[in-house]
């Protein structure tokens, strides 16, 4: 009985003194919806009319999608010495899926470059994407040539 006493008083004392510590060692992830729950993200493509020149050449107009919207981004401070992650999230409204199209351009007058081609990223998709994730463009001249 006094060994059963021991122990639980042991597991009191472990669980009042480390608990709390645990808790603050690692604070959980912030909750967006939490935080703002009147709030939400959002990122869509929007119908635009673009204008794809050279110079001396004809511009062409042509329709494309431009993203907008708002994402969340959240930093919350840092202790020292840092006994955690920092907590760092960053989102921004960026193309999620795009393709590459030729237009071509008319120089009239210029007899040695009669038409110029211009390659145009022509945005199908957007989304809420980690900031600082830059759009791969390895791979554009090659596919669209194929």
């Amino acid at each position: 009985c006094r060994i059963l006493a021991e122990l639980a008083m042991m597991l009191r004392f472990m669980v009042g003194a480390l608990f709390p510590a645990l808790l603050l060692a690692a604070p959980p992830p912030i909750n967006k919806l939490a935080l703002f729950p009147d709030k939400s993200a959002w990122c869509e493509a929007k119908n635009i009319t673009q204008i794809v020149g050279h110079s001396g050449c004809e511009h062409q107009s042509i329709q494309n999608r431009a993203c907008l919207g708002q994402c969340f981004s959240y930093s919350v401070p840092n202790t020292f010495p840092q006994s955690t992650e920092s907590l760092v999230h960053c989102d921004s409204c960026m193309p999620a899926q795009s393709m590459w199209e030729i237009v071509t351009l008319d120089c009239p007058g210029n007899d040695e470059i009669p038409r110029v081609d211009k390659l145009v990223e022509k945005i199908l998709h957007c989304s809420c994407q980690a900031c600082g994730k830059e759009p791969s463009h390895e791979g554009a001249l090659f596919s669209v040539y194929l």
